[in-house]
C-alpha cells in the first residue's frame, strides 16, 4: 500500500511539472541564466495557470448544476455558486495580472522578478483555497449533518430521516450530490482535488526555492570567438534554400503563434470573465425570479422548493395534494401540470375519497416516491403505471389506510423501476396476493402488509428471489405451510415479522440454507417453537404477550428467545414496521 501510495504521489509530481505549477520552481526565481528565459518561463506559467483554471470551471459549472437539482438547501447552492463565480473573476484578475508582469521582454529583469514571484504565488494561494472549499469544505458541509445521524450499531438512519416527508428525499439527493454518481460525474468531483494537491506541492516548491542560492549575480566567462571560416558556394546554396523554406514555415508558425496569442491573452480571459456572469445569472434567476401561475397556491402544495438552473416552471421537490383541503373526491388529470417534471421526487395524496391515480404521473421522470394516505382507490391503471423507462430513479410506494381490494395495475407492469425495492401497506383491506405479483415484483427487498385482513400466508411472497424483509404484523394468519421455508426463493431475511396473528404453530421443515436475523412472533397463540429457531435465527426470536412466553416458568426456550418485561423489550425492530405515530401528526385534514 505505502508503494502504491509513493508511485501516486510521484505520478502527481510528475504531472505538476507538465501543468506548469512546478516547472523552474525548485531554483532560484530570479532566472538564472538570461532575461529571455525568464520570459519564456514567466509566459509558460501563465498559459499553464489560464488552461487549468479552464479545466477548473469547465468541471465545476456542471457541478454547480447538478447541485441546483439535487440540493434544497438555499445557502449551500449560494457558497457552490459564490465558489464558482469567485473562481472565474480571481482567475481573470491573477491572469491579468500575470500578463502585466510579462511586456514581452521590454523591461530589465531583476524589477520584475519579486513581482512575478508574488503573482505566481499569490495564483496558486488563491487556487487552492478555492480548490480547498470546493472540494473539501463544502462537501463535508453536505455530508456530515447525515453521518452524524447514521446509527452504527443497527446499520440505519433514525426512521425521522427514512420516513421524512422532506428527510429522506433530502437524505438520497444531497449524498448524491457528494458520492461519485457516474465516470463524468467522478471527474467533475476530482479535479478540484487534484487541483490542491498541485498548487500545495507548488507552494511547498516556492518556499523552498527563497532558501536556495541567487544565481542571477553570477558571471560566465566570456568564451572565444570561433573563427570564421569561409562557406564553399556549394555550401552557400544549401543554405539560402533552407533559409527560403524556413522563411516559409515561418510564415506558417507565426500565424499560428498569433492565433494562440489572441486565446491566451483575449479568449480565455474573456470566457472566464463572462462564464462567472452567466453562472451568477442563472443562480440569481432560478432563486428569485417570477414563476408564472397562481404562487400562492402551488406554495401550498408544495413542500420542498427547488431551484433548478434554466427550469421554465415551478420546481417542488415533494409534493402533497389534499383531496379534502381541495373540495375533491380525486385529482384532475391536469392538477399536476404547473409543476416542473424533473424536479419532482415525491408525491403525497391524501384524503381522497374515490382516488384515481392521473396519468400526468408517467411524465415525472425523476420520481423517487408514491404515497397514498386514507384513500379509497378506485383506479390505479396502466396508463398511469411506473415502469422502468419512465421511473429509473424510483424507490418505494406507500399505501397507508387505503380501502383497496386488490393490488393496482400500476404496479403490476413489468418491467417495473429497477430500484423499487421498497413496498409498503398498512391498515388496508387486502386479504390475499395473486400470484400474478411474481413477475413484476422479482426485485422487491422490502414488503409490509401490516393491519390488514391476509388470510392464508401469502405464499406468493417466498418467491421474489431477493425479499430480505418482510411484515405481515397484524393479519388474520392462522397456519403457515409447512415446506414456505423450504421452497423459499431468498435463501436470508434480516426480519420476518408476524406478530399480532392468530398463529398456533411455526412450519417444521428446516432448511439448512434459509437463515433469518429477527423473528418477530408477538401476540401470537404459540405455545411451542420449532427446532430450527436456535439454528436458522441468528439475532433474537421475539414471543412477548404468546401464551409461551406466559408459560415460560415450566418451558426450558431457547437463548435467542425473547419474552422480557414490557413490549420494548420483546421486539428490537419495534410494534409495527411502518411507523404510524410518526407520520399521522403530518397528515391531518388541514395539513
Amino acid at each position: 500500500m505505502e508503494t502504491l501510495l509513493k508511485l501516486v504521489v510521484k505520478s502527481f509530481t510528475r504531472l505538476g511539472y507538465r501543468w506548469g505549477l512546478l516547472r523552474n520552481a525548485g531554483r532560484r526565481t530570479g532566472c538564472s541564466h538570461s532575461l529571455r528565459e525568464c520570459d519564456q518561463s514567466n509566459e509558460h506559467f501563465t498559459r499553464m495557470f489560464a488552461l487549468r483554471k479552464t479545466l477548473e470551471i469547465a468541471t465545476q459549472v456542471p457541478n454547480g448544476y447538478l447541485y441546483s437539482t439535487l440540493v434544497a438547501r438555499s445557502w449551500i447552492n449560494h457558497a457552490k455558486v459564490a465558489l464558482i463565480v469567485t473562481n472565474c473573476w480571481s482567475a481573470f484578475i491573477i491572469h491579468q495580472m500575470l500578463l502585466k508582469s510579462d511586456p514581452d521582454g521590454r523591461q530589465v529583469a531583476p524589477p520584475l522578478t519579486k513581482s512575478r514571484t508574488s503573482i505566481r504565488l499569490l495564483a496558486v494561494t488563491v487556487d487552492a483555497a478555492l480548490a480547498t472549499a470546493t472540494a473539501i469544505i463544502l462537501p463535508t458541509a453536505i455530508f456530515m449533518p447525515y453521518a452524524l445521524q447514521f446509527d452504527v450499531k443497527n446499520l440505519s438512519f433514525p426512521y425521522t430521516m427514512l420516513y421524512g416527508d422532506t428527510a429522506f428525499p433530502n437524505l438520497v439527493l444531497e449524498n448524491r450530490a457528494f458520492f461519485f454518481m457516474s465516470w463524468a460525474n467522478s471527474t467533475m468531483k476530482f479535479v478540484p482535488h487534484l487541483s490542491v494537491f498541485m498548487c500545495l506541492e507548488a507552494i511547498a516548491a516556492m518556499l523552498h526555492s527563497s532558501d536556495l542560492p541567487d544565481t542571477t549575480t553570477t558571471t560566465k566567462r566570456s568564451l572565444p570567438e570561433p573563427r570564421v571560416v569561409r562557406s564553399s558556394i556549394r555550401r552557400s546554396i544549401i543554405a539560402l534554400a533552407s533559409y527560403r523554406a524556413f522563411l516559409r514555415a515561418s510564415g506558417r508558425v507565426q500565424n499560428s503563434a498569433r492565433i494562440l496569442f489572441r486565446v491566451h491573452r483575449v479568449t480565455i480571459p474573456m470566457l472566464l470573465l463572462i462564464t462567472g456572469g452567466i453562472v451568477l445569472g442563472l443562480h440569481l434567476s432560478s432563486q428569485y425570479g417570477a414563476v408564472t401561475g397562481d404562487v400562492a397556491k402551488m406554495e401550498s402544495l408544495c413542500m420542498q422548493r427547488m431551484h433548478p438552473w434554466l427550469a421554465s416552471n415551478f420546481s417542488c421537490a415533494v409534493v402533497r395534494y389534499n383531496c379534502y383541503k381541495e373540495g375533491v373526491t380525486s385529482p384532475s388529470v391536469e392538477v399536476l401540470g404547473w409543476l416542473e417534471r424533473e424536479a419532482v421526487r415525491k408525491i403525497i395524496f391524501m384524503h381522497c375519497s374515490a382516488f384515481t391515480m392521473p396519468p400526468i404521473i408517467r411524465e415525472f421522470s425523476s420520481l423517487m416516491g408514491v404515497e397514498l394516505w386514507n384513500a379509497t382507490l378506485v383506479d390505479w391503471a396502466e396508463e398511469a403505471a411506473v415502469s422502468a423507462e419512465l421511473h429509473p430513479m424510483m424507490l418505494f410506494a406507500l399505501f397507508i389506510y387505503v380501502n383497496m381490494t386488490g393490488i393496482p395495475p400500476g404496479i403490476l407492469q413489468t418491467p417495473l423501476p429497477i430500484q423499487l425495492t421498497d413496498l409498503e401497506f398498512s391498515h388496508t383491506n387486502l386479504t390475499t396476493i395473486p400470484e400474478s405479483v411474481v413477475e413484476p415484483w422479482n426485485g422487491m427487498e422490502i414488503m409490509f402488509i401490516e393491519h390488514s385482513q391476509i388470510n392464508p400466508f401469502p405464499s406468493v411472497l417466498m418467491q421474489l428471489p431477493v425479499l430480505s424483509d418482510i411484515s405481515l404484523i397484524d393479519n388474520e394468519i392462522e397456519t403457515i405451510p409447512d415446506d414456505v421455508f423450504l421452497n423459499g426463493a431468498s435463501s436470508y431475511f434480516y426480519s420476518v415479522a408476524l406478530s399480532k396473528n392468530p398463529l398456533r404453530k411455526l412450519p417444521q421443515g428446516q432448511n439448512l440454507n434459509f437463515d433469518i436475523s429477527y423473528l418477530g412472533l408477538e401476540f401470537t397463540l404459540l405455545t411451542e417453537v420449532p427446532d430450527w429457531i436456535t439454528t436458522n435465527v441468528w439475532d433474537a426470536v421475539s414471543l412477548g404477550g404468546s401464551p409461551l412466553c406466559q408459560m415460560k416458568r415450566n418451558v426450558e426456550l431457547a437463548d435467542n428467545v425473547l419474552c422480557g418485561e414490557d413490549e420494548n423489550a420483546w421486539d428490537p425492530l419495534g410494534g409495527e414496521r411502518y411507523p404510524i405515530k410518526l407520520v399521522e401528526p403530518f397528515r391531518s385534514l388541514d395539513a
